[in-house]
């Protein structure tokens, strides 16, 4: 006699020893337990509180796995805010002057920012003079270039 799946409300199979993404069969300390009830003797079988003890941390690793799993999601998160904190202070800079650092024997340049970008490590940049530079190598903010024209007195 042949025994269908258990049937949930929604009408789809449900599998008792699958996980969200995992299966029976892809979990080794699954295939180490069943191998051990396979392996037991019916006059010593295992006793409950050790099988209870067993299914405890299973379930516990199976949490742990779970939470580790949203702290990765929250990490690509947050490093999305970041970047995106790191765009928006870098676009506030487009067409003023700043003061710069080049390299690393603190030689400053002064230059006006043509652009913003991030790069393929998530560091945000700034284009000045057609090359890019990281954005914390700007040490001052100089102003716009509109801002430093003399401005026209109008007389009345």
């Amino acid at each position: 006699m042949e025994t269908g799946g258990i049937t949930n409300t929604t009408g789809n199979q449900a599998n008792v020893f699958s996980t969200k993404e995992a299966q029976f069969g892809d979990n080794p300390f699954l295939q180490l337990l069943v191998a051990e009830m396979r392996s037991q003797t019916p006059l010593d079988p295992v006793d409950n509180a050790s099988f209870m003890n067993q299914m405890a941390q299973f379930s516990s690793m199976e949490q742990q796995k779970e939470l580790n799993e949203n702290m990765l999601a929250l990490l690509q998160f947050q490093g999305a805010l970041a970047r995106l904190n790191g765009l928006s202070q870098g676009s506030a800079m487009i067409g003023k002057e700043v003061e710069y650092v080049i390299d690393e024997k603190g030689t400053k340049r002064k230059g006006t920012v043509e652009g913003v970008s991030v790069d393929e490590n998530g560091g945000v940049n700034v284009t000045i003079g057609g090359k890019s530079y990281s954005l914390g190598a700007i040490i001052s903010i100089l102003g716009s270039e509109e801002s430093k024209a003399p401005s026209k007195k109008t007389e009345s």
